[in-house]
């Protein structure tokens, strides 16, 4: 594949990754309903946690065994659309649920439930933003044809996605307690 041949980093799917959560946090925000707000927060969360399982497990086993030139296609195609649908997610599902929390009035600051979730809530959106956000946006904009270089960015890519899993298993464990102690 050619430089020119390389879909374009800010495409149809870079804008609709972006757009279409957006437009749903924000809607169920100014209707002000707590059903489609949770409804929001936990379809976009379960998507992203989709999204982690899907690189951190099955895509990782899948790169490996490409050819050069497919895995260079395929990571190519790929990563324009993930590196804006991954912010978006980790930036409005916690987003959200602060929303459900305060409405809820279980918003509690001082408890040390919250500052775990703070925690690691703080630490998932690192560690999407260090591993995958910035490997696919070296991917996506990058002329790299280089296979060594691909094939290190999408294992950083896979790493990032199976870390994000782990601190929203934390995340899940924690509002679980919350939801069912508190």
């Amino acid at each position: 594949m050619t430089w020119n041949q390389r879909p374009r980093v800010v495409g149809r799917m870079g804008v609709l990754s972006v757009l279409v959560p957006l437009i749903a946090v924000v809607t169920a925000l100014i209707i002000g309903n707590m059903l489609v707000l949770d409804y929001i927060h936990v379809l976009l969360g379960a998507i992203w946690t989709g999204v982690d399982v899907f690189f951190g497990v099955i895509f990782r086993l899948i790169y490996r065994d490409l050819s050069p030139e497919t895995r260079m296609t395929v990571a190519h195609r790929v990563m324009p659309a993930t590196l804006f649908f991954m912010p978006t997610a980790s930036i409005l599902t916690p987003l959200a649920g602060y929303f459900l929390a305060v409405r809820e009035n279980i918003w509690n600051p001082s408890s040390s439930i919250f500052t775990w979730i703070i925690i690691v809530a703080v630490l998932l959106v690192l560690s999407g933003f260090l591993t995958v956000f910035l490997n696919s946006l070296l991917i996506a904009r990058s002329e790299v044809t280089d296979d060594s270089v691909i094939r290190r960015r999408l294992s950083w890519i896979c790493n990032g996605a199976l870390l994000q899993l782990a601190f929203q298993v934390v995340i899940f464990s924690l509002m679980a307690y919350l939801v069912v102690f508190h």
